[in-house]
């Protein structure tokens, strides 16, 4: 059953086109996905299906049928003494229940999982994909779309399209038709460099008619040449013909866009500058509690090493101490070894910019440590290219969002702290943020419930858990005591199977194996 139909939506804002929607529907049961480019028109097309009122800024024409009783939860909800994750888990948790007893129910989400840790993620996947009510969900986590959606709405060239299949289909998809466009064009530059060949070598042949002959004089050239003249027009014609033809297919070739893969070049002297020995740790802590608002959040049981240029990724449940531990290293807060070289850079998603009438472009110049080519990719990265020339101050909250998260990372900087560094950005822009700090050339701590994104990274992990923060070279040592511990149980009980003549050959060869695996 139909519960939504949209016949030729056309949205404007400011008298540009922003978007159009030809013919789409919602059925029930259906699990959509909505992604795009931040600024592309996904929340303004859920505000619009959602049936909310508009300023006269926006222009709307086209016809929404709705069959369906809705609930929507936005992406930015009234924080009042919740933390994000609980008023998001809250608010979605009040929305299946209101649509639980309704026919012909749709619940409509923007961004549902920007504030959840990695448990009320999983949390929401169970109760989506347990329910039979039908979601439209705009969310930039992969992994996310992937496990809850049966078709996707993809924005392209400011029109929406529909893609029956999961995420992951729709992703292979998105990449065949990528590297067909490439191809295509490829094979039109290379036709029209072959025209553009073939136009040359006619003018030159056209030349030659005009010119007279050595050694002949001018009545004689002139009267050798009147067989020649109808030869002469056809290659001038055919030289105008191909003229045409390169005009057309020079209009008509459009290069498709090409995302290379970052990488971070030296500008200045100021990498150099803020290297540390590879010998040498960037960090050291000790042993301690890490308390907060007068209470104890999680203790630090074994020493904390983070290496010259490693990365880590923080994880952990809301309110478990993440961001109160990257504070706190920031402000060299925690006992332990802090490098004399050490300069932190610290993003924080909470805190702005300042507002001042420098450029984008001439603030982050000003400071970067890169190349103006990988300065300038970063900031295409994060779709703020085409602002370089604003100010500051002129340019909305997410760009500014987007725009401090450019600073930090590019600034003189050789620990970054990056807390929840994707809530704000895009796939594109996520998927981008995953190559540059793989290509980073210092340390870096990063926070994030984004499991595509860790899982492209690569790194080490570090875990809040049980109220002490777990490293990777904890987990290590205690998996070689449980091994270790395993082993001398084994090794007795190969004792007990030796001396006992019930016990058959192959039991004593498996317990063989497993000690000899441990060993």
């Amino acid at each position: 059953m139909e519960l939504i139909k949209i016949d030729y939506l056309q949205i404007g804002v400011a008298a540009s086109k922003l978007l159009t929607v030809s013919n789409l529907s919602i059925n029930s049961g259906q699990k959509i996905g909505l992604v795009g480019n931040n600024g592309a028109g996904k929340t303004t097309l859920m505000r619009i299906l959602a049936q909310e009122k508009f300023t006269d800024l926006f222009t709307i024409k086209g016809v929404v049928a709705n069959n369906c009783n809705f609930a929507y939860v936005p992406q930015l909800l009234d924080a009042g003494d919740k933390s994000g994750g609980q008023r998001e888990k809250l608010a979605l948790s009040k929305a299946i229940a209101q649509l639980k007893n309704m026919p012909n129910g749709l619940l409509l989400l923007d961004e549902p999982t920007s504030n959840l840790d990695i448990t009320q993620q999983q949390w929401l996947i169970k109760l989506i994909n347990k329910s039979k009510i039908a979601c439209l969900i705009i969310s930039h986590d992969q992994n996310f779309l992937n496990k809850v959606c049966d078709s996707i709405w993809y924005i392209q060239n400011k029109e929406v399209h529909n893609f029956s299949g999961t995420y992951e289909e729709f992703r292979n998809f998105s990449e065949d038709q990528r590297k067909r466009a490439e191809t295509i064009y490829e094979q039109k530059k290379k036709h029209l460099e072959q025209l553009t060949k073939s136009y040359h070598q006619h003018v030159n042949k056209a030349k030659t008619f005009s010119h007279n002959k050595k050694g002949l004089s001018s009545s004689d050239w002139r009267s050798k040449s009147l067989g020649k003249q109808k030869t002469a027009n056809n290659v001038i014609r055919a030289s105008k013909n191909l003229a045409n033809r390169i005009n057309k297919e020079k209009a008509e070739i459009k290069k498709p866009q090409m995302h290379h893969a970052i990488t971070l070049k030296n500008g200045n002297n100021a990498i150099t500058d803020l290297s540390i020995s590879p010998k040498s740790k960037a960090l050291r802590l000790e042993k301690q509690p890490i308390n907060a608002y007068g209470q104890k959040l999680f203790n630090i049981t074994q020493e904390v090493n983070l290496a010259y240029g490693s990365k880590v990724v923080l994880i952990g449940q809301n309110g478990s101490g993440k961001t109160v531990f990257l504070k706190k290293i920031k402000n060299k807060q925690l006992t332990g070894f802090y490098n004399p070289k050490l300069k932190i850079g610290y993003f924080n998603q909470n805190i702005v910019a300042s507002q001042t009438d420098k450029t984008l472009l001439d603030s982050l110049f000003a400071t970067s440590i890169f190349d103006d080519s990988s300065t300038m990719q970063v900031l295409g990265d994060l779709h703020l290219r085409q602002y370089g020339e604003h100010k500051i101050s002129d340019i909305s909250g997410g760009q500014l969002v987007c725009f401090n998260l450019a600073k930090i990372l590019t600034g003189q900087y050789n620990l970054l702290l990056l807390d929840e560094p994707t809530n704000f950005l895009d796939i594109a822009s996520v998927n981008a943020l995953a190559e540059f700090v793989t290509a980073y050339p210092f340390a870096m701590i990063l926070v994030s419930h984004d499991q595509e994104f860790i899982k492209q990274l690569e790194v080490p992990k570090w875990q809040i858990k049980n109220s002490q923060l777990i490293t990777s070279t904890a987990q290590k040592k205690q998996s070689k005591k449980g091994n270790n511990n395993e082993l001398e149980l084994l090794k007795f009980k190969l004792d007990q199977l030796m001396l006992d003549s019930r016990a058959s050959i192959s039991e004593i060869k498996q317990v063989k194996a497993r000690i000899q695996e441990l060993q």
